[in-house]
């Protein structure tokens, strides 16, 4: 039979006793919690004073209610317990006032408190115990209205310790919940309600109160450990550190400083306190001009005269015979009634990092390769400019230098050579301008000049002539020499414009005309060059908005035997005729679908289109489409023809592709496989313009065409012109002799069609034959020209 010892259940009793003593310390370590019980404890101490007066003074309002009583007695021997109980914790807490606060607590003092507790609310539910039954109406206010301010006020005296402010509310309430209930009045139920309300109050608040001091202990004892980390590494920064302390007085007279600050000075603590601390820094002069932008001693002595804080106040020393800067940060003291009283500081000396910042701050500013400026200089350098035009009237203007054939450096002597190049580019644009000019590089083999002392054009004039001139010599490198040339634009401030945007645009303007121009010139801008520009980027836009809504159109213009007069050939030309701007020629549109990368989709859509109208043409009629070089940069070329006969069913020898010489100016794989691909198809390939570009016979042994087309400037004069006629026959017989066809464009007369057949020019092309005309016109003039009437009726 088990026997249940008394032991255990006085040890369950008090563990709850303990948990009740701790309410208020959940989550607290015990080092904490010792730490905020005497926080706690303290502020009851503190409120000690107002609480046994509220005790002897609601015992006298007591004992006067009951003055003439029969309890009278009873009533003042109550009080006098009351009286008592106050006079002596009030005289204990005044014998105390003066102690130390104690940094921890023992749950013996939260113990104490709550047994005070019991004691109090004992004497003061005693009072509604023992004498409500028996007092008159006026008597039993005056108890309810000293009870309850009783319940309510130590309650909250003792909220910062929650077990005691708990045992006091408890108590009063139950005191009064049985003297009420032997009253059995209905106002008692109120006087319940009321008792109930005040102890949830003073429960709640009593909780969260404590929260709040953990909250405000935990962060002091964080302040404190900070402190005491920031004591140590203090004493460590001035016995260790590279910086050293500082501190003045109110008359800015050095008072003290750490031992790193006299081994900066080279001087004893004696030579230095009591002199004005910009005395004691070694700044060299007043001004101290030995470094640009930099603070010398006046510099230092008005902002200490300002007696406001500062931080990296930089000045300028002298150091065995070298400058160097010092970094100061200070903060100014006052004391409690707002008057100034000194400094304390802290310096270092910020030599090496000023000089890296400074090396910074110019290779941000400065091109790598060359060493001269950047865009970032330019950029600021132009914004300057532009505030001196607006605020002193001062013109400037901009160059835009582009190197001419510098890619052809870098092809033939490698890139090492090109950097090498523009490195000496940059030393002659820097001995010829000026030292009020700005010289930036841009990027690439592009520079620019802001020129700032210009009196009128004709000075920048002389200028830009003399940059051409002087780029224009050989430049001897490592791996030769090298001869190039320079383009310029110009933009003259305010007449070319205001603002930085505007110059640049107009100056690149003018360089793109000066290198239209032919090169190794240079150019102004001109009000025609922004139109032009804005006209181009006119044309850029609605020539993608064409391309989208397939506006473009063909036409074609016939080729027809020189000898029966049969329309044998038809050449596809791009045509497009804007809504607004009305018909647009291939020479202006074209060269922008190039440039823009449009031209591999007009390109195929020419092909396949030219395919497709042609299938429904005689058998013995050829269509003729013209290939730009672009068209060679990409992979879809060959698939787009092949694609083109296929889908239209026109035979491959039916398709005649014609190119130009530029394509053929530069070796390149693709170009070659393309071509001999084409060729496989069975599609004929001619050579465009012949006789007008480098016209090099290399090209004719190297790449095989089916047909030479004699450019029309060799057709004009040659009837009257005999070197003309000459060259005509000489490529006619060049022509059959490599087993090509040939034919001439831009017949007008019948003289000249007699010329060419009788020289044996097989296939004619001209206004004589007839004009570019749309594919409806095209299919009529086939149909009269199948009646084989003479050349002049056709036309």
């Amino acid at each position: 039979m088990n026997m249940i010892t008394p032991a255990r259940p006085l040890q369950k009793l008090r563990s709850l006793g303990d948990a009740f003593l701790r309410l208020g310390e959940s989550g607290q370590s015990e080092a904490e919690a010792g730490r905020i019980r005497a926080v706690r404890l303290a502020t009851v101490l503190r409120n000690t004073p107002w609480m046994m007066a509220a005790n002897i003074a609601n015992a006298v309002v007591a004992l006067i209610a009951f003055a003439d009583s029969e309890w009278f007695a009873w009533v003042a021997a109550w009080a006098s317990l009351v009286v008592s109980i106050a006079a002596v914790t009030g005289w204990t807490w005044f014998r105390n006032r003066n102690l130390p606060l104690r940094q921890t607590a023992s749950l013996r003092g939260a113990r104490r408190a709550v047994i005070y507790a019991v004691l109090l609310s004992g004497l003061w539910a005693a009072l509604v115990i023992l004498f409500y039954l028996n007092a008159t109406e006026d008597q039993r206010l005056v108890i309810v209205a000293i009870t309850v301010g009783m319940m309510g006020g130590g309650g909250f005296a003792l909220a910062t310790i929650p077990p005691a402010a708990i045992t006091f509310s408890v108590l009063m309430g139950m005191g009064s919940l049985l003297a009420l209930s032997v009253a059995a009045e209905a106002v008692g139920v109120s006087l319940l309600a009321l008792y109930i309300i005040y102890t949830a109050i003073i429960v709640r608040s009593s909780l969260a109160l404590c929260d709040s001091l953990t909250i405000r202990v935990r962060a002091q004892i964080a302040a404190d450990e900070q402190r005491d980390v920031i004591g140590l590494l203090l004493n460590d920064f001035e016995e260790n550190a590279a910086d050293w302390l500082w501190g003045v007085d109110s008359d800015l007279v050095l008072r003290r400083a750490s031992t790193r600050f006299f081994e900066q000075l080279h001087c004893s603590e004696a030579e230095a306190f009591g002199k004005p601390f910009w005395d004691v820094m070694p700044c060299a002069s007043s001004s101290c001009r030995m470094l640009q932008n930099m603070n010398g001693a006046d510099a230092l002595r008005l902002q200490l005269d300002s007696h406001a804080s500062f931080r990296d106040f930089e000045v300028c020393v002298m150091q065995n015979g070298e400058p160097g800067v010092w970094s100061l940060s200070a903060k100014a003291v006052f004391d409690d009634e707002g008057r100034f009283i000194g400094y304390r500081g802290v310096g270092r000396d910020v030599t090496q990092a000023r000089e890296a910042r400074r090396r910074i701050e110019y290779m941000a500013r400065h091109d790598s390769l060359t060493d001269v400026g950047n865009r970032v200089l330019l950029n600021d350098d132009l914004n300057r400019a532009i505030d001196r035009l607006e605020r002193f009237g001062e013109h400037f203007s901009i160059l835009l230098l582009d190197l001419d054939r510098f890619k052809q450096v870098n092809d033939t002597h490698g890139h090492g050579a090109g950097d090498e190049l523009l490195r000496e580019v940059a030393k002659v644009l820097q001995s010829v301008c000026g030292e009020t000019d700005t010289l930036a590089r841009l990027g690439g083999d592009e520079f620019a000049v802001i020129h700032t002392s210009m009196q009128d054009p004709r000075a920048v004039a002389v200028l830009a002539d003399r940059l051409v001139n002087a780029l224009s010599q050989p430049f001897p490198l490592a791996s030769g020499t090298a001869r190039i040339g320079a383009s310029i634009g110009i933009a003259c401030a305010p007449i070319d414009g205001r603002d930085a945007d505007t110059l640049m645009r107009h100056a690149d303007l003018a360089l793109y005309r000066a290198k239209a121009d032919g090169r190794n010139r240079f150019h102004f801008f001109d009000t025609s060059l922004d139109a032009a520009a804005r006209r181009r980027n006119l044309i850029e836009q609605e020539l993608r908005a064409a391309v989208a809504a397939r506006s473009l159109t063909l036409h074609f213009q016939p080729l027809v035997d020189s000898s029966s007069g049969q329309v044998v050939c038809a050449e596809a030309l791009l045509r497009w005729h804007h809504p607004t701007l009305g018909a647009i020629s291939p020479t202006e549109f074209i060269p922008i679908a190039e440039d823009i990368g449009l031209i591999e989709t007009i390109g195929a859509w020419a092909i396949r289109e030219g395919c497709m109208t042609a299938a429904a043409w005689p058998a013995s009629v050829r269509i003729a489409v013209n290939l730009s070089p672009r068209q060679f940069a990409g992979t879809g070329l060959y698939a787009g023809i092949a694609a083109a006969l296929r889908d239209s069913g026109l035979p491959p020898a039916r398709l005649e592709l014609e190119v130009t010489e530029s394509l053929l100016l530069r070796t390149d794989a693709l170009v070659e496989s393309t071509l001999v691909a084409i060729a496989a198809l069975g599609v004929r390939v001619a050579l465009d313009d012949f006789g007008t570009g480098y016209s090099s016979l290399s090209y004719l042994r190297r790449y095989r065409f089916d047909k030479l087309k004699i450019d029309q400037s060799f057709i004009s004069d040659i009837e009257s012109n005999t070197d003309s006629r000459a060259i005509v026959d000489a490529i006619i017989r060049l022509g059959h002799d490599l087993g090509m066809s040939l034919a001439a464009e831009g017949v007008e007369t019948q003289a000249q069609y007699e010329i060419l057949r009788t020289l044996g020019c097989g296939e004619i092309q001209g206004y004589l034959i007839g004009r570019p005309m749309p594919g409806e016109d095209l299919a009529r003039f086939l149909a009269q020209a199948n009646d084989a009437r003479p050349i002049r009726q056709i036309a």
